[in-house]
C-alpha cells in the first residue's frame, strides 16, 4: 500500500448519528492522498457499525482505533491511533464536525516549515443540524453556502456563516485579514509528524474534558512552531449537540504548563516506537 502524505485523526464518542454525517463528507474528500483514523474513546456497537460499514466501502484506508470507556480519554487513544499512522502531515477533525469537501487537501496545501495550522468552523443550529442527511452531503449541501444555511443564519439558529466560504487567494484573505488568528482550535489543525515526535505526543494526564489541546499548542509553541490561519480554507461545519463544562483540573494543569516553558510531556508518547518510521 502506498504511503499516504496525510493521517486524519477524527476523535468520537458515541454520536453515531453525528459520525455518519462525516462519513458521507469524507467519501468525497478532493484529494486521496491521506489515511483516516477514527479515534474512538469507548464507544458501543452502534460506532463500530458506521465506522465497519464507511471502512469496506471508502476508496481512503481507514481504521478504528478503540479501548474500553473509562471516562474522557481522548489524549490516550489519539496517542494509540499515532502509533499507527504512517503520514507525515497530521490533521485533526472531531467526529461532530462535517469536513468541506476540500478540507484535507486545504491542510496538506498551506503546509509550512516551523508552522502549526488553525482553522475554524462555523456552529450549525439545532433546527438544521436535525434535517441534516448523509445524502445531502453527498450532494454536496456544504460545498458553497446553500440557501437553507443562509436562513439558518438570519433566524440566529445558525452561527458564523461567514466561515462557510473558501476563500483561497492570499491577497484577499490579507485584506480580509483572515491570515490573522489567535489561537488552535482541536477541532481544526494539523501539524507534521515530527513536531508531534518531538514533544511526545498528547499529554494523558488530562482526563476529563478540556484544554488537553491547548496543551498541545503551548508545547508546540514552546518547541519554536509559530500558529498559521486557515481562516476561509479547510471549512468544517460543527454538528449541534448540548455543550459539557470543562473538568477544573484540567485549568489548573494548563496553568502550570505555561509557566514551565516546558515542551515534551512525561504521560506521551514514546516516539521511539512509532509505527511507520
Amino acid at each position: 500500500m502506498t504511503q499516504p502524505r496525510a493521517s486524519l485523526f477524527i476523535s468520537t464518542f458515541d454520536m453515531p448519528r453525528h459520525l455518519t454525517l462525516v462519513c458521507a463528507a469524507l467519501e468525497g474528500q478532493s484529494t486521496r492522498d491521506f489515511e483516516i483514523l477514527f479515534c474512538d474513546d469507548g464507544s458501543s456497537h452502534e460506532t463500530a457499525t458506521v465506522i465497519r460499514e464507511f471502512t469496506q466501502r471508502s476508496p481512503i484506508p481507514a481504521q478504528h482505533i478503540w479501548h474500553e470507556h473509562k471516562g474522557f480519554r481522548k489524549c490516550k487513544i489519539l496517542n494509540q491511533a499515532v502509533r499507527k499512522a504512517r503520514g507525515e502531515v497530521f490533521i485533526f477533525l472531531d467526529g461532530d464536525c462535517i469536513p468541506h469537501r476540500d478540507y484535507v487537501l486545504d491542510h496538506l496545501n498551506q503546509q509550512e516549515p516551523g508552522r502549526y495550522l488553525a482553522g475554524r468552523r462555523v456552529e450549525l443550529g439545532r433546527d438544521l443540524s436535525l434535517t441534516l442527511t448523509p445524502e445531502l452531503i453527498r450532494g454536496g449541501f456544504f460545498d458553497r453556502p446553500k440557501l437553507p444555511l443562509i436562513l439558518s443564519a438570519i433566524r440566529g439558529d445558525t452561527e458564523y456563516l461567514n466561515r462557510s466560504i473558501r476563500i483561497p487567494w492570499q491577497w484577499l484573505r490579507r485584506l480580509l485579514k483572515m491570515n490573522q488568528v489567535v489561537d488552535m482550535k482541536g477541532c481544526n489543525y494539523s501539524i507534521p509528524r515530527s513536531a508531534l515526535e518531538s514533544i511526545n505526543g498528547f499529554d494523558e494526564a488530562y482526563e476529563g474534558y478540556g484544554r488537553e489541546d491547548t496543551d498541545v499548542e503551548i508545547r508546540l509553541q514552546n518547541l519554536g512552531l509559530k500558529i498559521k490561519s486557515m481562516k476561509g480554507l479547510a471549512l468544517q461545519f460543527h454538528i449541534w449537540h448540548p455543550r459539557r463544562g470543562f473538568t477544573p483540573s484540567n485549568d489548573k494543569r494548563l496553568e502550570l504548563l505555561k509557566s514551565s516553558g516546558r515542551v515534551r510531556c512525561a504521560m506521551g508518547l514514546d516516539s521511539t516506537t512509532m509505527a511507520g518510521r
